[in-house]
């Protein structure tokens, strides 16, 4: 019978990489873009600031990351032990990429259909949501 095994600290960790990607990606990456294609000005983001709270925006952003980070953990973990032969690192890519597939890209591709979004949105959104699980794929599967 199968009994899930989850590296907790792989888990947190995970998360915490997931986080700090996004601190990358939507900041000096693309943030510019990422801006733009949300309609969103260097001004308007300042005025947000004051009426926003922070901390509870990136504690939300951090339960996400964790919430993501220990579903991956799950999804790696049964497919290791349904596919033992296979390498861990190449299940937890494999397991990334047809989460962000099936789940991530899925529906920010209903972005420009249904909310006015441009494209850029989808590939900005959508990269940083791929890098986030691969790199979270990787390090849950590695570290068992």
């Amino acid at each position: 019978m199968y009994e899930p095994m989850v590296n907790y600290w792989a888990v947190l960790v995970s998360a915490l990489v997931f986080f700090g990607i996004g601190a990358l990606w939507y900041g000096p990456l693309f943030g510019k873009v990422w801006m733009k294609s949300v309609g969103m000005t260097e001004e308007s983001i300042k005025a947000d600031k004051a009426n926003t709270n922070m901390a509870l925006s990136f504690g939300l952003m951090f339960i996400s990351s964790l919430l993501m980070a220990l579903v991956m953990g799950h999804l790696v973990d049964y497919m290791l032990f349904v596919f033992p032969n296979s390498g861990a690192l190449s299940i937890g890519l494999t397991t990334a990429f047809w989460s962000w597939l099936g789940f991530v890209l899925a529906y920010l591709i209903t972005a420009p259909a249904f909310e006015n979004r441009p494209w850029s949105y989808v590939f900005v959104n959508g990269g940083y949501w791929l890098l986030g699980l691969a790199s979270t794929g990787v390090i849950v599967g590695l570290w068992r």
